[in-house]
């Protein structure tokens, strides 16, 4: 009976957390609309030129490095695991105010401070990225992860697609460059609002495992990276992500430079772009989960991977921006796709005592990809052309497919 009890405990708890897990993918995702989406644009208005796009992708990156473990050994070391990750969110979403003061500050300096600021937010971000995929497991059954994270990111697109829409259209109806900037200033101060709510559903999740946030893990980084390193499916998986997300970081900024200095795109348009790949995305999610499921994470990640690896080239065919919306629809497909299977593949390769850790060096690994690609494909743009740095990014990116291609291939061939 006890037994019995317990069980269906585990099973209203799940039910609790995918609604909570659902809502709080919702609200981040609006929170993440309203003040990051169109930065780059906002960057713009202020003055910025190519060489700030390409250090507000790079420099996010480069604080991460520093970051993640040692903020992961704290999270770790803490017997209030849930409440820490609540006020690593609140210190980040501080930062969404601290934006909107940026235009009080000297006009020549706003753009270089505004990406110190953006920079600097990835300080708690990137600790609460780690814990929050942590997280994950210490809330789902691993039948249940790839359900959950699947309708988390269908549902946060549907409410990204509304938010960008609605953002798009009133961003629009100001006629002059200040103004557009005192909306961006009013989104700023909203999004604060509901960073605050999102962390309250946060606190509605429910561990499966009760003592979770009350007990330590024993813990000694030397020892448990030394049983990662033992992991060869953990270490495969590593090479792989970290040479895909190189590429994939890659064409971030040569994106926002193609689409805001070659094709003149307004926030109207890079709303249309934005919507017509995240509606897609929404809906695909479902497929990605049927993919998954009867595939395997291990093929999946090499479809969604090669798929990615098209989009530069999408860009090259995409003269005019009425074309890249039009095209943009196909890359969101695949975006869909790597996002869900990335973060399966990787809680699928990490050992549950490793977990916590194994993350962070992931994440501290492509955030240096993410400190170095979209400077070295700034340098490619400025040594050669748009175009040819887009070529060069997508093969690349096909590459690293390759990759995961091969990891496929000798998962297939090792004996059961």
């Amino acid at each position: 009976m006890n037994l019995t009890n317990k069980l269906g405990k585990k099973l209203k708890h799940i039910d609790n957390n995918l609604k909570y897990y659902t809502y709080n993918g919702i609200l981040f995702s609006i929170m993440i609309t309203l003040s990051r989406t169109y930065a780059v644009k906002f960057l713009d208005r202020l003055g910025g030129n190519s060489l700030h796009y390409s250090l507000i992708s790079s420099l996010p990156g480069f604080i991460a490095i520093f970051t993640t473990i040692p903020g992961l050994i704290i999270m770790n070391n803490s017997s209030h695991k849930q409440k820490l990750m609540g006020g690593i969110f609140i210190s980040s979403r501080i930062f969404n105010l601290l934006f909107a003061l940026v235009i009080f500050l000297p006009l020549q300096f706003q753009p270089i401070i505004f990406v110190f600021l953006y920079s600097l937010m990835n300080l708690p971000e990137s600790i609460s990225a780690s814990s929050l995929q942590s997280f994950t497991g210490d809330i789902f059954l691993p039948e249940h992860r790839a359900d959950a994270i699947s309708l988390r990111n269908k549902f946060s697109t549907f409410a990204q697609v509304g938010a960008m829409f609605l953002l798009g259209l009133i961003l629009r109806l100001s006629s002059t460059n200040k103004g557009a900037i005192y909306l961006y200033v009013m989104f700023f101060i909203i999004s604060f609002v509901i960073g605050i709510i999102e962390i309250i559903t946060f606190f509605k999740l429910k561990p499966l495992n009760c003592n979770c946030n009350a007990t330590k893990i024993a813990f000694n980084l030397q020892n448990n990276i030394k049983d990662i390193l033992k992991n060869k499916k953990y270490i495969i998986f590593l090479i792989c992500s970290i040479l895909f997300h190189f590429s994939w970081q890659m064409g971030w900024s040569i994106f926002n430079i193609y689409q805001i200095n070659y094709l003149k795109a307004d926030e109207l348009w890079l709303t249309l772009i934005n919507v017509s790949s995240n509606l897609v995305m929404a809906l695909s999610f479902n497929s990605w989960n049927k993919i998954i499921k009867s595939k395997g994470n291990s093929l999946a990640v090499v479809i969604a991977t090669l798929g990615m690896g098209i989009t530069p080239i999408l860009y090259v065919l995409s003269p005019t921006l009425l074309i890249l919306t039009l095209t943009s629809s196909i890359s969101g497909y695949f975006t869909a796709g790597t996002t869900v299977v990335i973060l399966n593949s990787l809680l699928e390769v990490s050992e549950e005592k490793d977990r916590l850790i194994s993350i962070g060096l992931h994440n501290t690994f492509t955030n240096i990809t993410l400190t170095i690609g979209p400077l070295i494909s700034n340098y490619i743009l400025n040594k050669t052309n748009i175009i040819l740095t887009l070529i060069i990014i997508a093969i690349i990116r096909i590459i690293s497919s390759g990759a995961f291609l091969i990891r496929y291939i000798n998962e297939k061939k090792a004996p059961a």
